[in-house]
């Protein structure tokens, strides 16, 4: 899984235009999993922490049209085994007065984490039934109680992202020390929006972290 996320990030960066100078690059920590938009998987499935990095680029000439937007790529890492993420999008900066700034971004990710939690197919024709039916051995029935557990403990500890590839929107706000440091606090949301995808889990990840920022 880990070559085919880092795969397909390479895919989505590639949509950063290779001749763009590289005007910042980002490095900090986020908690994993806070819910604070009510459109995430609501229990905390993965309550972690990670490691976010970033490299924003200069905005392109082809961009002004769109409100002069900067490339990105980045994702993060998890410290804890949970859910990783790499992609690609635009970063919109408005500044707010000499030393403060706010940064509007949207793109897309890939990551590592589960598409969807499934039923085995012993427990599914239980769950279809709505009881258990016909005759069962007792090694059946055993091995019934142990999936029915695996299913279970998946529904409460993974989240189901229902997409390999979801949008991510995030919102940061930035503080310039001098010329070339900042720090950054932000907040995010990841999921496919019953938009990439339909008739799948749409649980979603929300996250809040801060970063120091290095500007070129």
């Amino acid at each position: 899984m880990t070559k085919q996320l880092l795969l397909a990030t390479a895919i989505l960066s590639m949509a950063t235009p290779a001749s763009s100078q590289v005007s910042e690059a980002r490095l900090g920590t986020n908690i994993h999993d806070i819910n604070w938009t009510g459109l995430g998987n609501g229990e905390a499935k993965e309550r972690s922490i990670a490691i976010n990095g970033e490299i924003v680029f200069e905005e392109p000439e082809f961009l002004k049209w769109a409100l002069s937007p900067q490339p990105y790529v980045g994702g993060a890492v998890n410290l804890s085994g949970e859910t990783s993420y790499g992609g690609a999008g635009l970063l919109w900066r408005q500044s707010l007065d000499r030393k403060s700034y706010l940064d509007i971004s949207f793109g897309l990710v890939v990551h590592d984490g589960t598409i969807e939690v499934k039923a085995s197919p012993l427990v599914q024709s239980v769950i279809d039934d709505g009881a258990i039916t016909g005759s069962f051995s007792a090694a059946q029935l055993t091995q019934f109680a142990a999936e029915l557990a695996e299913f279970r403990n998946g529904q409460q500890s993974e989240i189901d992202y229902g997409s390999r590839i979801l949008f991510r929107q995030q919102v940061a706000l930035g503080y310039r020390w001098n010329e070339n440091w900042s720090t950054q606090v932000f907040i995010e949301h990841l999921s496919h929006g019953n938009i990439l995808v339909r008739g799948r889990p749409n649980e979603g990840l929300d996250n809040i972290g801060m970063r120091a920022s290095y500007h070129f």
